[in-house]
C-alpha cells in the first residue's frame, strides 16, 4: 500500500508524451550557445610577415625610432617561431658636450642591427566590440635571444614582450608590440646590463603554406 501511494505522487509521475514540440522548437531557434566560440581566423600552418616601426627607448644611450620587420610560423594555433630584424639610429647626445671638453669624440654613433630568434605564445583570444563591428584579437607572449649589432654593445642580447594583434580582415592584422631588450653595453667608460624597451606598431601579411 505504501510503495502504491509514493508511485501516485505527481513529482514521481511519468513525463507527459503530449509536450508541446512547437515550443521546444522556438526555443531552440531563439537560444544561442554561450561560451568560448570558434575562432574566425586560424593561424595554425600560416606565415605572417610584418612591417613595422615605432620607439626605441635605450637605457644608456640616447632614444631614437625603430624600423624593420618580422617573419613568424606557427606550427599550433597558440604556438609559433618567429625571427625579425630592427634598425635603429645609436647616439648619445651626451657625447656632443664630451668630446668638446675633452677634445676627442668618445662615442661612435652609426646604425644597430637588432637581430632576433624566439618563440611566440598566444594563449589569449578576445573580442573588441568597435562601433558596430566585433574585431576579434590575440594576446601574444614572446621570448628569444639574438644580437644587436653595434660598437658599444657586447654578447648576446635577449628579449621579451607582449603583443596586441587585431584581425582586420582574413589576410591582413594591426600588431602593437611592447619589448625589453636586455644587452651589455659600453659608452662614456660605463658598461653594464641595459634595459631597452620597444614599442613599435606593424601591419602584418598572412600567407597560407597549406600545411
Amino acid at each position: 500500500f505504501l510503495s502504491e501511494s509514493l508511485a501516485e505522487k505527481p513529482s514521481q509521475a511519468p513525463i507527459p508524451n503530449c509536450l508541446d514540440q512547437s515550443i521546444t522548437d522556438e526555443l531552440g531557434q531563439s537560444l544561442r550557445p554561450r561560451g568560448v566560440q570558434a575562432r574566425e581566423f586560424l593561424k595554425q600552418g600560416q606565415l605572417e610577415l610584418v612591417a613595422r616601426g615605432g620607439l626605441f627607448a635605450s637605457d644608456l644611450l640616447s632614444s631614437s625610432y625603430m624600423a624593420g620587420g618580422a617573419l613568424a610560423f606557427y606550427l599550433t594555433e597558440d604556438l609559433g617561431l618567429e625571427v625579425s630584424l630592427d634598425i635603429t639610429p645609436m647616439a648619445l647626445d651626451l657625447d656632443t658636450p664630451l668630446a668638446e671638453f675633452f677634445g676627442d669624440d668618445r662615442f661612435e654613433p652609426g646604425l644597430g642591427y637588432l637581430g632576433m630568434a624566439g618563440l611566440l605564445w598566444s594563449p589569449i583570444h578576445a573580442k573588441l566590440r568597435m562601433g558596430d563591428s566585433i574585431i576579434h584579437s590575440d594576446i601574444v607572449f614572446s621570448a628569444g635571444a639574438g644580437r644587436l649589432i653595434h660598437n658599444s654593445v657586447q654578447g648576446l642580447a635577449t628579449q621579451a614582450g607582449v603583443a596586441l594583434e587585431l584581425y582586420a580582415t582574413q589576410w591582413v592584422t594591426f600588431r602593437f608590440d611592447l619589448r625589453d631588450v636586455l644587452v651589455v653595453q659600453e659608452a662614456v667608460s660605463e658598461t653594464r646590463l641595459t634595459n631597452n624597451l620597444i614599442a613599435t606598431f606593424g601591419l602584418a601579411l598572412w600567407i597560407p603554406t597549406g600545411l
